[in-house]
């Protein structure tokens, strides 16, 4: 675990609680002005940006499932006041909390009913897509109204996994660097999930791929960050993502972002063992006379 997935591990565990930046200092070794750089460049916003949406995203879900009062709720996530929630709230989810509060509980009464699952633009694949399921979830959310939600619905073998998934033409990323980003939770994984990512190219051989397998997400874990990062090369005609669950298990995913990066962030490219030597060795069998 990197040292921003173990501060926004932290933060879940402190999110109704006041934060104080020497409390990252103390977490983290670093300054806090290193720390912000080093968070901004990671997840594309502030950590106090970052801190507020989740908060905000918090009392979102507490306003459509308790009957705790606005006021409360504003106090409970460290607002100063019914008027400041009301602000940020609106600048969020474009209503004030009572109106949303209203509308969101009717619009989630009419889905249940309907019982749509559909995600738009994803599709479930695997090696047993029969033993899994995809749907919406729109109490269990890391930002907005709705996460996506991956699960087990049959007894599994270790060896089976199910994917959530999209796949789009690669001509606009030719040439680039790309990192794939998103938040996940997970809960009673006994294989591992992952976020991955796969480029191919014009005749379907793979280019570049990485499904996290060396860093797996296991068990049960809070939201947190995630990052894949490949090269797109001139010959890639196709870019698949998404992300995987080996065995039985449930997993959220929420804010996919896709961008381009510099040649300083590091690969996670599994296709290039971390061992392979950078030249031909041993060409004559006796390495060990030469020394």
């Amino acid at each position: 675990m990197n040292i921003i997935q173990r501060t926004v591990s932290w933060l879940e565990t402190k999110i109704e609680e006041p934060i104080r930046n020497e409390e990252i200092v103390q977490l983290t070794g670093y300054s806090f002005y290193h720390f912000h750089r080093l968070f901004q460049k990671n997840v594309g916003m502030s950590f106090h940006e970052y801190v507020r949406q989740r908060r905000i995203a918090s009392a979102a879900k507490k306003l459509i499932y308790t009957d705790t009062r606005i006021l409360d709720i504003a106090f409970s996530y460290q607002f100063e006041s019914q008027e400041s929630f009301t602000r940020a709230f609106r600048k969020i989810y474009g209503l004030p909390p009572g109106k949303y509060r209203t509308l969101m509980r009717t619009l989630l009464e009419e889905i249940t009913q309907q019982e749509v699952q559909i995600m738009e633009g994803w599709f479930l694949s695997g090696t047993n897509s029969n033993s899994y399921e995809m749907r919406r979830d729109f109490k269990n959310v890391h930002k907005g109204n709705a996460s996506g939600h991956l699960r087990s619905v049959d007894q599994v073998a270790k060896e089976d996994f199910g994917t959530v998934m999209q796949q789009f033409l690669a001509k606009d990323w030719c040439g680039k660097r790309m990192k794939l980003s998103c938040f996940i939770q997970t809960k009673d994984v006994e294989g591992f999930a992952g976020l991955w990512m796969r480029v191919d190219g014009k005749d379907g051989d793979t280019l570049q791929f990485d499904n996290m397998h060396n860093r797996p997400i296991k068990n049960t874990t809070g939201w947190n960050h995630y990052t894949v990062v490949l090269d797109v090369p001139q010959n890639a005609s196709a870019i698949y993502f998404g992300v995987m669950l080996q065995g039985a298990g449930e997993v959220w995913m929420d804010e996919f972002t896709l961008v381009e990066v510099d040649e300083k962030t590091p690969l996670t490219n599994m296709m290039v063992p971390e061992n392979m030597p950078s030249e031909p060795v041993n060409l004559n069998f006796e390495s060990e006379f030469e020394k």
